[in-house]
């Protein structure tokens, strides 16, 4: 019978086993390595939970590394292998403190996408942040924590909060539940993830929440301003299509550039001519997210004929990038109507472009088609076919059915046709 690698006790002895996989055999050799320790398991072996348990805590680890001298030469792997990822930030380094916003990691999803993160900023930073992950392999399993200042500055291209290492101010009042910061937090990812998919609100986020912590979720006014307290500059409500506090993430500026200098450790022309691809990308997309349209209204058949009408909609930076793709100053309406349909493609749900819905009635009024409607719609050039179905209920509606010159002393009769019409006649 085989026995547990770790207390050499058999295996049927009643406590409880677990089969070994590959992520977990790989982190129990690594936690080995560590310990100076001759163990070595494979993909599939049984073991006791609770002496793996014991075996990869990282307490216990650390503990036996504290009275074993360290020969290498490298003294920075040595402060590497030192990193409490229970006490200090995974980012910025920092020992966390009572009174800051600490969450510990629960998902391998966060982790991965960190890594990415990581590889996309390619900056020092980046570069630290990644070699505590690769030698944790599994964050969850050791501990790790982090500021959530640190990481919202982390994976939108700022650099460590200037505050983080010297937090010593207390908040004012009562503690937060350490619960309802974690469902908030579970909320920013949610938005992050989300936000260019569906038009969310501030009542949304609310609702989701509830999903986290039931009634220890905020309020909406609360949501409203932890959300401006948390995102700043780089967040937009607006009202649209009759919801309130419709949120928009956008990058400013500022940050923009400061990601660009960020990818200039590269000598390489193609990566450095692809770094400024992106980097004006972003400025683009920038402003068409700041752009404010409401949708309580459709755009007027004066502003959609109007080619100036069309480029003054188009922001300044996607105007420019257009005409210098395009050859000469006659290409106008193909500035406009490319330029709508970027704008329309990047927010789909909180902008109405003239042109858009204009080719949209249009070609309903000449041929009448869902069909190839609908087929324009998914290739980008112009409204849905329900788009146009509203929008001429609401151009019904807003017709009404009063005739001019017409009181109520006089009697109004439709005729379909002259058979209604010929008995009032003389000869019948």
């Amino acid at each position: 019978m085989e026995d547990c690698c770790f207390c050499k006790d058999p295996i049927n002895d009643g406590q409880p086993t677990v089969k070994l996989r590959e992520k977990g055999a790989n982190n129990i050799n690594e936690c080995s390595r560590r310990k100076n320790d001759s163990l070595h398991v494979k993909c599939g072996q049984v073991v006791h939970q609770t002496c793996r348990r014991d075996y990869t805590n990282t307490k216990y680890v650390d503990k036996q590394n504290a009275g074993k001298e360290n020969t290498r030469e490298d003294q920075t792997l040595r402060s590497k292998i030192q990193f409490d990822y229970s006490k200090s930030c995974l980012f910025c380094g920092q020992d966390v403190k009572k009174g800051q916003d600490v969450f510990p990691v629960r998902t391998m999803d966060f982790q991965a996408k960190i890594e990415a993160v990581c590889r996309e900023r390619n900056d020092t930073w980046a570069t630290s942040i990644l070699a505590r992950i690769e030698f944790a392999r599994d964050l969850y399993a050791a501990d790790s924590v982090y500021h959530q200042q640190c990481s919202v500055n982390f994976r939108t291209g700022k650099n460590i909060p200037s505050g983080t290492p010297t937090q010593n101010r207390k908040n004012a009042g009562r503690p937060p539940k350490q619960e309802t910061h974690e469902a908030f937090q579970k909320v920013i990812e949610y938005l992050l993830e989300n936000e260019e998919d569906q038009l969310l609100t501030v009542s949304d986020l609310v609702k989701k929440m509830e999903e986290y912590c039931g009634d220890d979720a905020y309020t909406p006014i609360h949501m409203k301003s932890k959300i401006l307290k948390h995102f700043g500059e780089d967040i937009i409500l607006t009202e649209t299509n009759g919801k309130p506090n419709v949120i928009t993430l956008r990058k400013t500026a500022k940050g923009i550039l400061q990601e660009f200098h960020q990818r200039q450790s590269t000598h390489d022309p193609e990566v450095e001519k692809m770094n400024i691809i992106k980097t004006a990308a972003n400025f683009i997309k920038s402003d068409i997210k700041s752009k404010l349209q409401e949708k309580d209204e459709y755009p007027k058949g004066s502003d959609i004929e109007s080619i100036d009408s069309n480029l003054d909609y188009l922001p300044d930076s996607l105007e420019i990038f257009l005409k210098h793709l395009f050859c000469s100053s006659k290409q106008l309406l193909k500035t406009s109507s490319i330029g709508e349909a970027i704008m329309q493609a990047t927010r789909p749900r909180s902008l109405i472009a003239p042109l858009q819905i204009g080719l949209a009635i249009q070609l309903h009024h000449q041929f009448g088609s869902r069909f190839l409607i609908d087929t324009l719609y998914n290739l980008g050039f112009s409204s849905s076919y329900s788009e146009v179905q509203r929008y001429e209920t609401n151009a019904a509606f807003s017709q009404g059915t009063d005739i001019p010159e017409m009181s109520g002393e006089k009697h109004l009769q439709y005729i379909a046709d002259n058979v209604d019409h010929n008995i009032r006649t003389l000869n019948g």
